[in-house]
């Protein structure tokens, strides 16, 4: 056996050690997708925002019951705060100046934004199932 020389005590400075990242568990991927689709209200944005296919998302739920229910809670949340946005812009509707030689002499406001009409016109706000 050759004789070679204790590495000193600091460590060679040259040598990088590599630890590659851990992959997260199969809770915390769902955990985030349930996250992501609360922020985002999509199937496939959150299941592009975890790093997973959205096929997997629809398998996941079809096999796990409380994640299916989760999915529906946040998909529901995110309804209502659209629902709530849309009433919002309703009550109070943009105004928009009118001016008629460098003076203001009335305003306009729009009420009639294409996310109300689409409300409107959901199967989900008209009381039927999706």
């Amino acid at each position: 056996m050759p004789f070679c020389d204790p590495p000193p005590p600091e460590g060679y400075p040259d040598v990088r050690w590599y630890v590659p990242p851990k992959k997260p568990s199969l809770a915390r991927r769902k955990r985030d997708f349930l996250r992501h689709l609360l922020r985002w209200g999509s199937m496939s944005e959150a299941a592009a925002r975890t790093g997973i296919d959205r096929r997997t998302a629809h398998r996941w739920r079809a096999a796990d019951a409380a994640f299916d229910h989760g999915c529906r809670e946040c998909l529901e949340r995110r309804r209502h705060a659209i629902r709530l946005a849309a009433m919002d812009r309703v009550d109070n509707p943009k105004t928009r100046p009118v001016l008629y030689r460098g003076r203001q002499i009335g305003h306009i406001g729009r009420a009639n934004d294409r996310i109300v009409a689409a409300l409107m016109w959901s199967a989900e706000v008209m009381g039927r199932a999706k």
